[in-house]
């Protein structure tokens, strides 16, 4: 993957939805593919886009650090953690502000997840 393709990305969506996608994004590609992922979101949002995210709680990667050689690679070098996603697109990718929304009421405990709302 190349982070030089960021740069000719042009806004093209007044929303993003991401739901149940980081963990694996993340386990994947380690925290530089999760960057990326969080970069290109921004820059495909025009100015006043929303990207709404429903990120997995670190106890959740856990259960899955074992898939393979690669995701356990990447499990055991990811620094950047979930419950530090808000403040990394606040402070570091650009997103205006955020508000979390209330966990969907779902019988199935793993998806009683937050989701939160960012504003370009």
């Amino acid at each position: 993957m190349n982070d030089d393709l960021l740069l000719t990305q042009q806004p093209e969506y007044d929303v993003i939805l991401c739901l149940s996608v980081t963990k694996w994004v993340h386990l994947n590609w380690g925290d530089c593919g999760l960057k990326r992922l969080f970069q290109r979101v921004y820059r495909h949002l025009h100015p006043g886009g929303l990207f709404i995210l429903e990120p997995q709680s670190w106890e959740s990667y856990t259960r899955r650090k074992k898939l393979t050689d690669n995701i356990r690679k990447n499990y055991h070098s990811i620094h950047l953690k979930p419950d530090q996603f808000t403040e990394y697109l606040i402070n570091e990718v650009g997103f205006t502000s955020f508000r979390c929304l209330e966990a969907p009421k779902c019988s199935v405990r793993g998806f009683q997840r937050p989701i939160y709302l960012f504003h370009k």
